[in-house]
Order: C-alpha cells, then sequence, then structure tokens
C-alpha cells in the first residue's frame, strides 16, 4: 500500500480550477518531486495535504488513514510535517530553541502541568538532547547557541529541516528548498534530503524548480501543468517526455 495517495483532487476558488481532478500516489521511503511551471498547482496541493485548503472534491490517504478528517492542528500528530518556501524561524531564539520548537507535537504537558511546571524541566532537557542529536546529523552544532538572525542563509534552510526532523515525521514536505540557494549549498542540500530519508527513514514530497536537484534526487517525478497532472514516472521517463519537454523543461532552440 502506498503511503501517500491523493485522489481526484480537485480545487477551485471561485471560477478558477487550481487542480483539476489529480491523482498520484507516494510509496514509502520514496524521493518524489513535484513540478511545473508557476501557477500548475504544486502549491496549492501542498495546502490540501496539510489541510490549509480543502479540496472541492477528491480524497488523501496517509499510512491508511483520510487527512481530510484531520484538522490542519492535527496533521503533524500523525508524522505529516512540512518546510515553507519562506524562512520562518524566530531570529531572536537561538538555533537549538528553534529547533525545539519542532518537537511541539510530543509534548505531554496539558494546561494544569505547564502552569505548575510539573515534569516540564525533565521534557525540556530531553528535547534538548533530541535537537542536539539533530544539529549533529545535520552538521550544526557549531550554530547550537547563536541566535538565527545573521546566519547564512543556507545555514538557516538547514535549521528549517533539523526543525522539521525533530517532530520524527514519516513524511516530509519540502516547498522549494533550494530557493536563494547558491550551486554548491544546491548540490549539498541533495546530499542531505538524501541522508535524512535514509537516516530518519523517510517518505519526501519535493516541490523544486531546480531541475538538476529534483531529477538526481528523485525516484518518481510528478509534473502538473494548469492544475492537470501532465505526467508521472522516473526522472528519466520525465526528461524524454515530448509533452513535458514542451511544457516546462523547454525545447532546444
Amino acid at each position: 500500500m502506498s503511503l501517500l495517495d491523493v485522489s481526484g483532487i480537485t480545487v477551485k476558488f471561485g471560477g478558477i480550477t487550481a487542480l483539476e481532478d489529480l491523482s498520484f500516489t507516494i510509496e514509502e521511503n520514496q524521493i518524489c518531486g513535484l513540478i511545473g511551471p508557476n501557477g500548475a498547482g504544486k502549491t496549492t496541493l501542498f495546502n490540501v495535504v496539510s489541510r490549509i485548503y480543502d479540496p472541492t472534491e477528491g480524497s488523501v490517504t496517509f499510512d491508511g488513514q483520510n487527512l481530510l478528517e484531520l484538522a490542519p492542528h492535527q496533521i503533524s500528530e500523525v508524522g505529516v510535517y512540512r518546510t515553507f518556501q519562506n524562512l520562518a524561524l524566530w531570529p531572536g531564539m537561538s538555533v537549538i530553541e528553534n529547533v525545539m520548537a519542532g518537537a511541539h507535537t510530543r509534548s505531554k504537558q496539558n494546561f494544569f502541568s505547564s502552569m505548575v511546571r510539573l515534569g516540564l524541566k525533565k521534557e525540556e532537557r530531553q528535547l534538548k538532547i533530541d535537537a542536539w542529536d539533530v544539529l549533529k546529523q545535520l552538521d550544526l552544532e557549531e550554530f547550537a547557541f547563536v541566535q538565527c538572525a545573521g546566519l547564512p542563509y543556507g545555514t538557516m534552510k538547514r535549521i528549517e529541516l533539523a526543525r522539521a526532523l525533530i517532530g520524527r515525521p514519516k513524511l516530509l514536505m519540502l516547498d522549494e528548498p533550494a530557493t536563494g540557494l547558491v550551486h554548491s549549498e544546491v548540490d549539498q542540500l541533495g546530499d542531505v534530503i538524501k541522508m535524512i530519508r535514509d537516516e530518519f527513514d523517510l517518505t519526501i514530497l519535493l516541490v523544486e524548480h531546480h531541475m538538476g536537484l529534483v531529477m538526481s534526487i528523485s525516484e518518481k517525478v510528478v509534473v502538473l501543468n494548469f492544475g492537470v497532472r501532465l505526467a508521472s514516472g522516473d526522472p528519466s521517463e520525465i526528461q524524454e517526455n515530448p509533452e513535458v519537454i514542451a511544457a516546462y523543461l523547454g525545447t532546444p532552440a
């Protein structure tokens, strides 16, 4: 059974159809690239899976569970995490504090226990240990106690990954993680994505405009065009598909 099954998803905003009858699956531990021109519906699909948008039609099943029955705040509780194209770190907090914030769904605290601080120090101590371990795996431990403000952009992108990983996701959705990175950083990012897939036993859905990155790390690629699935297959099939070349990758001069 597929880990993620998107079936017949249609999203309409008034008279505009952002997605139309979109279906595809992702297998467990797979890296799946989702590509298409601007306005193709990629971010809309991300917002449906993470429950920001309600689809007009269709279903989304994750690990056998209907995601559309869940409230947005419950998505991370079942193991679905995402990053955003724009950085969403707290600049005045240290790197390790930002990472620890990603583990909020693992907290056993409630209103009463937090008010009287029952078990709070023990839980915080464990979260700090877990955050340190994740930072070490991403070669970020030297920045652990430094404020995020002023750090290099590529470093902050990796910090966002660390913050998602501490939540122990099963599915990690990456929204244009290479945005703003220089060429050497993009190459490093590709290695990091493959590493975290293997080390953290993840399934990854990647939206990205950097075709070199997508084609080098994805086992499956889904192509959208004007909200419709244009093609799906392994990278070599996609790169040779004439419809994809015409619509997105471009035709030779």
